[in-house]
């Protein structure tokens, strides 16, 4: 599963893109803020919306031990006939792996129908080594189940369909060939499975497809499909495997600019695919992928009935890295070789879903009022800060065009012992702000910058930690932006259970 790619030695000029807010409204009647720069479709918005993503590593390496990702299977060179004979299920029960995820908040899934060693889990009308051979021991639909099993619990279904194929490789087709079989494939699980929120284009070996006539497959069957891979275009690895995304994370980034395709991955990926870029040529938020249980070994991403576990701790430092820093969280939790989802990952998974409630449940801003030292028009109906704690995600404060820096100030519903902010841009109108503080009222009446100090990004969502503070007034002071800010959320919590 591993993301990594052979960088292409191409030089590329740092540019930095003028994107205009749009012509200023009269001062009179300024309505409403116009887009700035780059701005999420409406797939995107509700894939940021989604947060918590689970993905399923399941196929003949779940049995075999052996992922395709190794040159062969346990020493025996990779054929069709070998895959067929490694995968030997005997129950598989999708309706438990989708239970799971959606017993714990997660909102959508995304399994690997093919994986590195070529393995089909559906009926593939272009390859044969899929579940519907004769020679293959069990023929369940595993895409079906786990649609079937997605529509029944309202869990979105995205699928991983590798570029890389081993049996094409032995096969020896040309990429002309192999391209068209690929899309065909694209094409069947995108009609018979739908709908397909997400695919996931993984880059290790991508090979040269054509990869704007591979993204118009899936575009052509649903044009709000968000499409993963090393530069997007719907989102982008983060640029590890290790879930985490950089403190600044912009949301937009310079795939033209770049030439970013499955195929390509210039220079120093690992930092611009963390930090994004400023004023981008195109809105490709962070997906952040990490595994429940330990990869680099032979099975790697796949199940591994010893391998160690991370805790409910450290899921809970990840979602912060993650959907803290404006990214999404994508776990995968590999089914096993018994076709559940194991219980000592339930078990963790469950720990994490208790802490995230006792953390998240409750707001401590709730019956906090509002000022501004300005609001757009002077319209605080329209335009207020409290508008920041009414809950409604299409509500929003906001300033003039010409005004970059505000303060916003919250009282509270009396004194307040808390140790995380949580902050909202609305990104339908774009990423704008470069930097905030967060201050509070001390004993004596002073403000004191609070959460170590400025901040840069805030994107779709960012949760900023810090010490415990006991406080009836806290101020949001935006430092820096590219337009006028635009926000819409603002919460307070306290995490007595995480010791992070």
């Amino acid at each position: 599963m591993s993301r990594k790619t052979f960088p292409a030695s191409l030089a590329f000029l740092a540019l930095i893109l003028l994107c205009s807010a749009g012509t200023p409204t009269p001062p009179d009647d300024p309505g409403a803020p116009a887009p700035f720069g780059q701005t999420p479709t409406e797939g995107q918005l509700a894939w940021h919306k989604r947060e918590l993503m689970m993905f399923y590593h399941y196929g003949q390496a779940t049995f075999s031990g052996w992922d395709g990702e190794n040159a062969s299977c346990n020493g025996k060179p990779w054929s069709e006939s070998l895959l067929l004979e490694n995968y030997t299920p005997t129950v598989i029960n999708a309706d438990q792996w989708v239970k799971v995820a959606a017993d714990n908040g997660f909102k959508e899934l995304i399994l690997t129908v093919k994986h590195h060693d070529g393995f089909c889990l559906w009926d593939n009308p272009e390859s044969t080594a899929d579940i519907a051979n004769p020679a293959c021991k069990n023929h369940t639909d595993v895409v079906g189940a786990l649609r079937d099993a997605c529509t029944k619990y309202g869990v979105d279904l995205g699928l991983y369909l590798s570029p890389w194929d081993r049996t094409i490789e032995v096969a020896g087709l040309s990429t002309s060939a192999y391209e068209l079989k690929y899309k065909n494939a694209l094409k069947d699980l995108m009609t018979r499975y739908a709908p397909v929120v997400e695919i996931w284009f993984d880059g290790n070996h991508a090979g040269s497809f054509d990869w704007d006539k591979v993204n118009d497959v899936v575009f052509s069957l649903n044009p709000q499909c968000v499409i993963f891979s090393n530069g997007g275009p719907g989102c982008r690895w983060v640029g590890n495997e290790a879930g985490i995304a950089s403190e600044t994370n912009w949301n937009t980034l310079n795939i033209k600019q770049r030439h970013l395709s499955p195929s390509s991955l210039p220079g120093d990926y690992e930092y611009y695919l963390s930090h994004g870029d400023c004023l981008g040529d195109s809105w490709c938020p962070a997906e952040c992928d990490f595994s429940i249980q330990r990869t680099g070994d032979p099975n790697g991403w796949f199940y591994g009935a010893n391998d160690p576990r991370k805790t409910a701790r450290e899921l809970m430092d990840l979602y912060y890295k993650s959907v803290g820093r404006g990214g999404v969280f994508l776990m995968n939790v590999p089914p096993s070789d018994k076709g559940v989802i194991d219980e000592k990952e339930v078990r963790i998974i469950e720990e994490f879903t208790e802490m995230r409630q006792s953390i998240f449940g409750t707001d401590l801003a709730e019956g906090a009022s509002a000022s501004a030292s300005s609001v757009r028009g002077s319209n605080s109906a329209k335009y207020g800060p409290a508008l920041m704690l009414d809950g409604n995600y299409d509500s929003y404060f906001a300033t003039d065009d010409d005004t970059k820096t505000v303060e916003i100030e919250f009282t509270l519903d009396g004194s307040k012992t808390f140790n995380r902010v949580q902050l909202q841009e609305y990104i339908p109108l774009g990423q704008r702000i470069t930097s905030f503080d967060i201050q509070i009222k001390d004993a004596a009446g002073n403000w004191v910058s609070w959460g170590d100090g400025l901040k840069t990004t805030i994107g779709y969502k960012r949760i900023i930690l810090g010490r415990s503070v006991t406080t009836d007034a806290v101020r949001v002071c935006i430092t820096g932006a590219l337009s006028s800010p635009v926000l819409n959320g603002f919460s307070l919590f306290n995490d007595s259970v995480s010791n992070l």
